[in-house]
């Protein structure tokens, strides 16, 4: 009976040192706990009196009649405005980011995309107009980004397309269906995601007297290491003729300077 508790006391201190072990290797191997922190500060153009910054950071372009508010977003914002979805780890169903899901290579959560929530306001004029799908984002690395669209159809009937572009499909439908498995869960997400894309994504259309028109503009993540963007709203239409054909229109350059920051344990790195 002696021998008997001695061997099961031997087992025991041996599984136990065993379990220890094994948990102080994989402290060890786990990345340590980073949070990827994305600012965007508005700069407004020398001299030009149509730019102004509001308190929230948003940067507005004023003309008579009218205004576009741009609003730089980072994903605790984005996972903000949807806080029951954005939560939940690969079941995250935010069409933006990655909610709080860990990149385990990476130790931390990576951007999935460059958000920006674009506002147009209509006072006085018949109607403008901003087509998204023409918008780019412009880096101080020489990037050249064309925008996100809905599905398949309107990414292949756009005309404007980079070199670097071709063969690479920059809507969501094709981009979350590369990510959909085959069950019946993932492919709820899949609509889940969909159904909020066409929720909030701005979309073409032109914006009436006395109407206004809010939604995401979305572009690939960047860099790291850029600094500085100019998201340009291509050929914004400000008046028409009167064969309903843009008679007035120009590039509109939001500029935002940029700092991306890693805090690690109280630390910061940049």
């Amino acid at each position: 009976m002696t021998k008997n508790c001695i061997n099961l006391t031997f087992l025991l201190l041996l599984a136990f040192l065993f379990i220890s072990i094994v948990l102080i290797h994989c402290a060890a191997l786990a990345p340590p706990k980073i949070q990827l922190q994305t600012t965007m500060q508005p700069l407004v153009p020398e001299g030009d009196e149509n730019f102004s910054v509001q308190e929230d950071g948003e940067l507005v372009y004023t003309e008579k009649g009218m205004k576009i508010v741009v609003k730089p977003m980072n994903d605790e914002k984005l996972n903000k405005m949807f806080p029951g979805i954005s939560y939940k780890r690969e079941a995250s169903t935010n069409p933006y980011t990655y909610g709080n899901w860990i990149e385990p290579e990476l130790g931390y959560t990576p951007n999935r995309f460059t958000v920006f929530v674009v506002k147009v306001f209509n006072y006085t004029k018949p109607k403008v107009n901003l087509d998204p799908r023409i918008a780019i984002l412009k880096t101080d690395r020489g990037d050249l980004l064309h925008s996100y669209v809905r599905d398949q159809k309107e990414d292949a009937d756009r005309e404007i397309r980079s070199v670097e572009d071709v063969g690479h499909a920059l809507n969501f439908e094709s981009y979350y269906m590369q990510a959909r498995g085959s069950s019946g869960v993932e492919r709820q997400r899949f609509e889940n995601r969909m159904g909020l894309v066409r929720q909030t994504l701005y979309v073409d259309g032109p914006v009436f007297k006395g109407d206004k028109k809010d939604g995401m503009l979305v572009f690939e993540p960047l860099d790291p290491g850029v600094k500085q963007i100019d998201l340009v709203l291509k050929d914004f239409v400000f008046e028409y003729d009167a064969n309903n054909w843009p008679s007035v229109k120009k590039d509109i350059v939001f500029s935002f300077t940029r700092e991306v920051k890693k805090e690690k344990a109280g630390e910061t790195d940049k």
